[in-house]
């Protein structure tokens, strides 16, 4: 048998009664060296936090209140792209920008919820236009992260735009790996930033649907945005 990982316990530690009570019973069975205050362990638990860094605009905790679900449910990888793209596109110096893009993406992925394309994919097999020119690269390039990167030509651009070429292991990584950085080369080539801060938010929802589709929802959101991101 594997041996147990005290973090994994303490990652649901609640103060239950018989949680306290196990905590008891490993504290009667540790050794005098370890419960004094120079423990190395004692000492390092007291150490105060580091301090947050300035960029990390969006955390676990301001995920969660944009989409109502658990902060738990954003991992650090998740918060780190999208602080990348925010930051790498020029939006995280225009909180009214940001507020405009965050809407839009939270409506085209429900809120986070679906990061990848709910379809099989194969409606792009074959499509040249897409550079689906390989068997199976309907399903492997669909759609991934917040816009939907699509096709095995626009995968190996993102692949080639930010020097990782596993990119092209298809739509689960770019899903798992670049939720938000996937949209990045569409964004600058969109001029969205521009579009934000000179035409306004219907303008941008707009430019990245073609239309306005889900546009009461996009409003909706986007008040949500005002109020959390300030």
């Amino acid at each position: 048998m594997p041996d147990i990982q005290l973090l994994d316990f303490f990652k649901y530690y609640k103060g239950t009664a018989e949680q306290q009570e196990a905590v008891q019973l490993l504290q009667s069975a540790m050794p005098a060296t370890l419960k004094r205050d120079e423990s190395a362990w004692v000492i390092k638990y007291r150490e105060a936090p580091p301090a947050p860094d300035p960029s990390n605009y969006f955390t676990p905790e301001m995920m969660g209140e944009l989409t109502g679900y658990s902060p738990d449910s954003f991992d650090s990888v998740f918060c780190n792209d999208c602080n990348r793209l925010f930051r790498e596109t020029g939006f995280l110096d225009h909180i009214e920008a940001s507020q405009m893009l965050m809407a839009n993406m939270m409506h085209e992925t429900s809120n986070f919820k679906y990061m990848k394309e709910i379809a099989d994919g194969w409606a792009y097999e074959g499509r040249s236009d897409l550079g689906n020119t390989q068997t199976g690269d309907g399903p492997k390039y669909k759609g991934a992260g917040v816009l939907q990167l699509t096709g095995r030509h626009n995968y190996q651009r993102l692949a080639n735009g930010i020097s990782d070429q596993r990119v092209m292991e298809g739509v689960d990584y770019v899903s798992d790996t670049y939720p938000f950085t996937s949209a990045k080369i569409w964004i600058e080539e969109n001029n969205l930033l521009s579009v934000c801060l000179n035409q306004g938010f219907e303008a941008c929802c707009v430019r990245i649907n073609g239309g306005h589709n889900g546009y009461n929802d996009r409003v909706t959101k986007y008040r949500v945005c005002q109020r959390v991101m300030n």
